[in-house]
Order: C-alpha cells, then sequence, then structure tokens
C-alpha cells in the first residue's frame, strides 16, 4: 500500500526578500519532515484541487488578514497576504467538501477557526503565559510553556497529559469556531488545539516542529492526522 499523500499548501512570497520569510521557510520545511516521518508522502500544491490527495496539512505563515473574521487592521500585523489567505481558505474548504482529513499548524489553525465562523485576538493581551518572544527576524525564538490536553481527545491518543511546547504567535483564538472542540488549553485559559471528529479536523497553535521538542511529542499532530486517514480508508 502506497504512503497517503498528504497535501500542504506552498508558502507564497510577497515580493519582499527579507529575514522573518527565510525563518517561514525553514519552518515550513521542516513540517514536510515531520509528515514524511510520520509515513504519508508531502505533495507540496499551488491549487485547490485535491485529486488523489488523502489528508492536508496547514502550516504556519502570516496573520489571516482580519477582514475574513471581522477583526480591525492594527499595527501588529505581519505578512497578511490576501493570495496565502486565498490558496489556504481554498484548500480548506475543498478538503471538508470532500472529506478529507485535515491538521492545521499555528497559522493552520486560525484559518481553520475562521473557516469554521470562529474569531482571532489580532494581537494577546500580555498574560502569566508568553506565547511570543521578539527575536532579531534571523532567528528562531520560541517562548516554551506547558498545555494541558484534554483526556479523550484525538490528540491525546497520542501524547502525555501536559506538554512544554514551542509557541511564537502573537495571535490565537478569540471565539472558537462553530461545531469545534478545545483539545489543549495553555495555564491563561487560550485554546492551544482543537479537534472536530465528524470532520476529521484537529489543530494546534504550537509549532510541533521546533528544535527541542521531543520527537514523539512533534510527531504526535502528525500521527493522528495518519490515523484519521486510516479510519476514513476502511
Amino acid at each position: 500500500m502506497n504512503p497517503p499523500r498528504i497535501a500542504m499548501p506552498v508558502r507564497l512570497s510577497d515580493g519582499r526578500a527579507d529575514a522573518r520569510i527565510d525563518v517561514a521557510n525553514r519552518i515550513f520545511a521542516d513540517v514536510v519532515t515531520l509528515v514524511e516521518r510520520a509515513g504519508g508522502t508531502p505533495i507540496l500544491i499551488d491549487t485547490v484541487d485535491l485529486a488523489g490527495i488523502d489528508a492536508v496539512v496547514l502550516p504556519g505563515g502570516g496573520d489571516v488578514d482580519p477582514a475574513r473574521y471581522g477583526g480591525e487592521v492594527i499595527d501588529a500585523l505581519y505578512d497578511v497576504n490576501p493570495a496565502q489567505d486565498a490558496l489556504d481558505f481554498g484548500i480548506a474548504h475543498a478538503a471538508l467538501a470532500a472529506g478529507l482529513p485535515v491538521l492545521g499548524v499555528c497559522r493552520g489553525l486560525q484559518v481553520l477557526n475562521v473557516v469554521y465562523g470562529g474569531t482571532l485576538a489580532e494581537d494577546l493581551p500580555p498574560t502569566d503565559v508568553v506565547h511570543t518572544v521578539s527575536g532579531d527576524g534571523a532567528q528562531i525564538v520560541w517562548a516554551w510553556h506547558p498545555v494541558a490536553v484534554s483526556p479523550g481527545s484525538l490528540l491525546s491518543s497520542h501524547t502525555d497529559a501536559e506538554l512544554q511546547v514551542a509557541s511564537g504567535h502573537h495571535q490565537g483564538i478569540a471565539r472558537l469556531g462553530d461545531g469545534l472542540t478545545a483539545s489543549a488549553v495553555a495555564a491563561d485559559g487560550l485554546v492551544e488545539a482543537f479537534e472536530r471528529a465528524e470532520d476529521r479536523v484537529i489543530a494546534v497553535q504550537w509549532h510541533p516542529e521546533a528544535e527541542g521538542t521531543p520527537a514523539a511529542h512533534a510527531l504526535a499532530p502528525f500521527l493522528t492526522l495518519m490515523q484519521l486517514v486510516a479510519q476514513r480508508s476502511h
């Protein structure tokens, strides 16, 4: 049996060539590697045509255009790219319409939350949990903090009840999308993962590909996706 074909929307340039985009490309490559380690064949796509695809991974990237969820344009927004939004949202809708399993990672979680009618906090207020750390733009700098994984969730079958996760997001979920269930939360109450089992959808806000993440924790979201692919094929 051939490995499942896992589609990932490519990361589109907005015409700039700076350190932040270089970092984003390195992160994307690390997610591709995790798909392979979980047993999938990554298929990078720039179209919403999902013929022959078994599942979709929506990876990280810049901020979602706040117009998509009724938000406000603020100075803290970065790398808003209408073409990237069009591709990622188009693929998300196509995957759901086809009944394909979907995993969202960081921005991918935010895209899926908006697809389900949820909203985002354009810039998270300070709390006792640090969700992002300022760097020089050329380095990947993570904020590490624990999340509690919900017992009985899809994710819980592949990971521990509490994880130390690598966080690098200044935005987050404000209102959870319709029909979504939180499957991991941070100590400040921010939803860090969600799922919708009937749609075979899971998403995590953290970066499992981050260097320093234990191998089992890094693979957990991707093994969960592969489990959903296997269930769909039966």
